[in-house]
C-alpha cells in the first residue's frame, strides 16, 4: 500500500517549477490586459481633439507594453517548452507535470483575488 508522502514528493518539484513560471505568466497577463484595454492608443491619437479616449501616458506607454508583452510571452513559452515538453523524450512521467501545470496561473489569480488594479477600457483621465 502506497502512502501519500511518496506520491506528494513526486508532485512537489513540478509544482514549485510551475509556481515559479507563474512570475513571467503574471507579467504577461498584466501586459495583455493593459494592451487589450489601451493598445489602440498611438501617436496618431495626438492629432485628435478627444485623443480617442486615450491619455498621454497610455499613448506613450503603448509601444513599451507591446514589447514587454511579446518578450515575456516568449520567455514563458520557452520555459514551458524546456521544462514540460523536452523532458518527455527522456521517458519521464508526464502526469505530475500536467497535473501541476495550472499552478502557472496561481500568482495572477492571487493578484486578482487580492483586488488587483482594474483596467477599464472606457475610462479616460
Amino acid at each position: 500500500m502506497r502512502t501519500v508522502l511518496p506520491v506528494l514528493r513526486g508532485f512537489l518539484p513540478p509544482l514549485a517549477a510551475h509556481l515559479l513560471m507563474g512570475v513571467p505568466a503574471f507579467f504577461t497577463l498584466l501586459c495583455a490586459r493593459w494592451h487589450m484595454a489601451h493598445g489602440h492608443c498611438d501617436d496618431e491619437d495626438l492629432r485628435r481633439r478627444d485623443l480617442d479616449g486615450c491619455t498621454y501616458d497610455q499613448i506613450e506607454s503603448s509601444g513599451f507594453v507591446l514589447i514587454a508583452l511579446l518578450l515575456s510571452a516568449a520567455l514563458l513559452f520557452l520555459l514551458l517548452l524546456l521544462y514540460d515538453v523536452l523532458p518527455l523524450r527522456s521517458g519521464r512521467r508526464i502526469t505530475p507535470r500536467l497535473l501541476t501545470l495550472p499552478a502557472v496561473l496561481v500568482p495572477y489569480a492571487g493578484y486578482v483575488l487580492a483586488g488587483g488594479e482594474h483596467v477599464d477600457a472606457t475610462a479616460s483621465e
